[in-house]
C-alpha cells in the first residue's frame, strides 16, 4: 500500500508536537522508574506498591474522555497549557509527604496531568497533522530520545543526590511541557476565540461519553483500543514490579536506567520505520505481532537471570516493537475516527490503558505476594498473550480487517 504525500508543516509546529508528547510521554517512564526506587526507601508491602503505582491511572481512567473532548471543543494549547504547570509543581511535593496516602493523592495528580499532554501531542497530529503516519512516526520517535536520555539520567541523580535532586528533575521535565505547550499552534476552539472559557464548556458532558463509546462500532477502533490495553498491560509491567525485581537483584538505578535506554534506541528505529513496514506488511497483523513481541519479552524477564547483557538484549528488541506499534495505532485511531472526533477517540484509548494500568500493578501486587515477583511476571505474561491470540482471531473473522484493510481505512 502506498503511503500519502506528506504535507509540510513548519519546524516550530512540529518541535512543539514532538516536544509536548515527549516531556509529556517521558514523565510517565521516569516516575516509573523514580518512584518505585523511591517506594524500596519506605519499605511498603508489595500489595501497597502496587496499590500506589496502580493509583497513578485512576484520574486518567475517569477523565480521559473528558479531556479529549476538551481539546476537540476548546482547542489543544490552553487545556494542555493548564495540565503542564500542574505537572511541574506536583514532584515537588512528593519528598515532602513520605506518606503513602499523600503518594497515592500525588500519584494521581501527576498520572493525569502527564496522560493529558499525551492525549494532546496525539491530538495534535490529527487536528493539524490529518493523522498522517509519517507525523506519527516522528512523534513516536521523539518520545523514544526522551525515553533513551530521562531513565538513566534519573537514575543517576538518584544514586548522587536522592529523592530530591530526582524529583527536582522530574518537575523540570514538566517545564518542558509547558514551554512546548506554549509554542502549539491554534486548534478547534482556539481557532474560533481566545475569549474567556465558560464554565458550563469545563464541565463533563453525557453526550461526549456516548458519543466516544459509539467509535467502537468501527471496527479499526475498536482494535486498536483492545491491543493498546494489552501493549500498556505489558508496559504497567515494566513500570511496577519490573524495576522492584531489577532492584532486588542488586542492580542500581543507574543500570536499571541503561536498561531502560536501550529499550528507547531501538524504539526510535522501530518509529521512523513505520512508513516503510507498512508498505511490506498489513498494518493489523503488525501491529498484533509486535505486541505479542513485546509481552514474550517482559514476561521472560526473571528467566535471564542477573545476566545484564541478556536483560540489555530484551529490553532493546522489546523497544523496537513497541516503537513500531505506537505509530501505527496512533494513525489508525485518528484516520477511523475522523474529523471531530480525534481527541475523543485518544481518549478513549487513554482510558482503556488507565483501566489496564489502574488494575494491573494492583493484580500483580497481590498475586506477587502469593507466589513472587518473578513467578507473577510469567503469570500475568501468559494471560495477555492468551487475550492477544483472541484479539487475532477477532481480526480475522472481521472482514474490513482480516482482508488488510491499511491505516486509511476504517
Amino acid at each position: 500500500m502506498a503511503t500519502p504525500a506528506v504535507e509540510k508543516f513548519s519546524l516550530r509546529t512540529q518541535g512543539a508536537i514532538y516536544g509536548v508528547g515527549m516531556f509529556s510521554s517521558t514523565m510517565s517512564h521516569i516516575s516509573g522508574l523514580l518512584v518505585p526506587l523511591w517506594l524500596v526507601t519506605l519499605e511498603p508491602s508489595p500489595f501497597l506498591i502496587g496499590v500506589v503505582l496502580g493509583s497513578r491511572s485512576v484520574l486518567p481512567l475517569l477523565l480521559s474522555i473528558h479531556g479529549g473532548a476538551l481539546m476537540d471543543r476548546l482547542g489543544v494549547r490552553r487545556v494542555t497549557l493548564f495540565f503542564a504547570i500542574m505537572a511541574t509543581v506536583t514532584p515537588l511535593f512528593y519528598p515532602l509527604a513520605p506518606w503513602i496516602p499523600v503518594v497515592i493523592l500525588l500519584q494521581m495528580m501527576h498520572g493525569l496531568s502527564a496522560s493529558m499532554g499525551w492525549i494532546g501531542a496525539q491530538t495534535t497530529i490529527g487536528h493539524v497533522m490529518k493523522g498522517n503516519p509519517t507525523y506519527a512516526g516522528r512523534l513516536s520517535f521523539s518520545l523514544r530520545i526522551g525515553n533513551f536520555l530521562g531513565p538513566p539520567l534519573v537514575g543517576y541523580v538518584w544514586d548522587q543526590f536522592g529523592a530530591w535532586g530526582a524529583f527536582g528533575m522530574l518537575a523540570l521535565w514538566g517545564a518542558g511541557m509547558w514551554v512546548s505547550a506554549m509554542m502549539l499552534p491554534a486548534t478547534a476552539g482556539e481557532s474560533t476565540g481566545s475569549g474567556p472559557v465558560a464554565r458550563r464548556d469545563l464541565m463533563p458532558r453525557l453526550s461526549d461519553h456516548i458519543e466516544t463509546f459509539r467509535l467502537l462500532v468501527i471496527p479499526a477502533v475498536l482494535l486498536v483500543v483492545m491491543v493498546s490495553v494489552l501493549r500498556i498491560s505489558g508496559a504497567a509491567i515494566q513500570s511496577s514490579f519490573y524495576v522492584v525485581y531489577l532492584e532486588s537483584i542488586k542492580f542500581t538505578g543507574a543500570e536499571i536506567g541503561l536498561l531502560w535506554s536501550a529499550a528507547a534506541v531501538l524504539g526510535g528505529v522501530g518509529a521512523l520505520g513505520v512508513g516503510p513496514a507498512t508498505r511490506i506488511f498489513i498494518p493489523h497483523w503488525l501491529l498484533i505481532v509486535m505486541v505479542a513481541g513485546a509481552t514474550i519479552l517482559i514476561a521472560i524477564t526473571p528467566l535471564l537471570g542477573s545476566v545484564s547483557l541478556l536483560l540489555l538484549l530484551a529490553s532493546a528488541l522489546r523497544g523496537g516493537t513497541l516503537g513500531l506499534s505506537q505509530p501505527l495505532m496512533v494513525s489508525i485511531l485518528l484516520k477511523s475516527a475522523g474529523p471531530g472526533a480525534q481527541g475523543k477517540s485518544v481518549g478513549l484509548r487513554t482510558t482503556a490503558n488507565r483501566a489496564a494500568q489502574t488494575i494491573l500493578p494492583v493484580l500483580m501486587g497481590a498475586i506477587a505476594e502469593m507466589v513472587g515477583i518473578a513467578n507473577s511476571f510469567y503469570v500475568i505474561g501468559g494471560v495477555l498473550l492468551i487475550l492477544v491470540g483472541l484479539v487475532a482471531i477477532y481480526t480475522w473473522r472481521s472482514p474490513s480487517l482480516g482482508s488488510g484493510a491499511g491505516p486509511g481505512t476504517a
